[in-house]
């Protein structure tokens, strides 16, 4: 076990594939001072465990600098936490320049690269004190994710808003393989903001909108607020595969959506949205004078 950092050098003919497990063991590897591990590699390989080897305990837990030999931007790591390595917790670009990530109990080091020739990827691993541990976590602020959600309707017909029926709250299902909410439905009325936004009942969102599989015509997009229910166009031309402008809704909003029949059977609407900071859109509205 270590306390202190170990720095490894792996060169693998081919590429590391982010599945297969590096069974190693510090027999394996050429040291140098104690703290130098160096081995080369051939075959499959591309999970790394989170005891490093047998040389740390993989109940701490760590900061793990790594780069490789190339900057191709197909290249990256990952901090895997289940067996499925899709399901992972941080990616990031393996490049020559030295990245860190956090990695946790239970947490295993998946690297892809795809040079497709002889790599070399070096890592450096060190355990965290708790002072350690609580100092990077006050470094790390949350982060604001945009959000992707997808309605597919298959009835043959388009989407009508209809700002005065029922509010639609279409029944989502996480899709993994595309990291984004799908429902599959064909109802007619308004959505309401918080279904999508799903952030603190009191902040809005931006949002941007695609449809996709209209026939003859445009789609239409409306806001329509949550008390009267009227409804206020925000853009009448949104082109079949193109997004939408941009446009804010706030939290008691309802979104309504509009296309021409399909040129098919199915017609797709794609949402993407992102989280509005407290005071990011009045601030900015302020100083362009709006």
């Amino acid at each position: 076990m270590s306390s202190e950092p170990l720095t490894f050098r792996i060169d693998k003919e081919g590429d590391f594939d982010g599945v297969t497990p590096m069974t190693l063991t510090r027999g394996d590897f050429q040291v140098t001072g104690q703290r130098y591990f160096i081995k080369s590699l051939g075959g499959a390989a591309g999970q790394i465990p989170g005891d490093f080897f047998g040389l740390f305990t993989d109940l701490t837990p760590k900061l793990v600098g790594i780069a490789s030999s190339s900057w191709n931007p197909m290249s990256v790591a990952r901090v895997v936490s289940k067996e499925d390595p899709d399901v992972f917790r941080e990616e990031v670009d393996l490049t020559p320049r030295m990245t860190h990530v956090a990695m946790f109990p239970g947490d295993r080091l998946a690297i892809y690269t795809r040079d497709g020739s002889r790599v070399c990827i070096q890592l450096v691993v060190t355990e965290l004190a708790e002072s350690e541990h609580v100092n990077l976590a006050l470094q790390t602020p949350p982060e604001a994710y945009w959000r992707r959600f997808r309605i597919i309707r298959g009835d043959g017909g388009g989407f009508n808003h209809q700002p005065l029926n029922a509010t639609w709250e279409p029944d989502w299902t996480w899709d993994t393989p595309t990291n984004m909410l799908i429902a599959n439905e064909a109802i007619n009325g308004v959505i309401p903001a918080r279904d999508l936004c799903m952030y603190p009942r009191f902040q809005g969102c931006y949002v941007s909108v695609r449809y996709s599989g209209i026939g003859a015509g445009n789609g239409e997009l409306y806001i329509v607020d949550g008390h009267l229910r009227e409804a206020n166009q925000v853009q009448a031309d949104i082109k079949n595969a193109a997004w939408s402008k941009s446009f804010f809704v706030s939290h008691d909003d309802l979104i309504g959506l509009f296309t021409p029949p399909p040129a098919g059977g199915t017609v797709v609407c794609d949402l993407e949205l992102v989280r509005v900071q407290p005071g990011d859109r009045l601030r900015g509205r302020y100083e362009r004078g709006l």
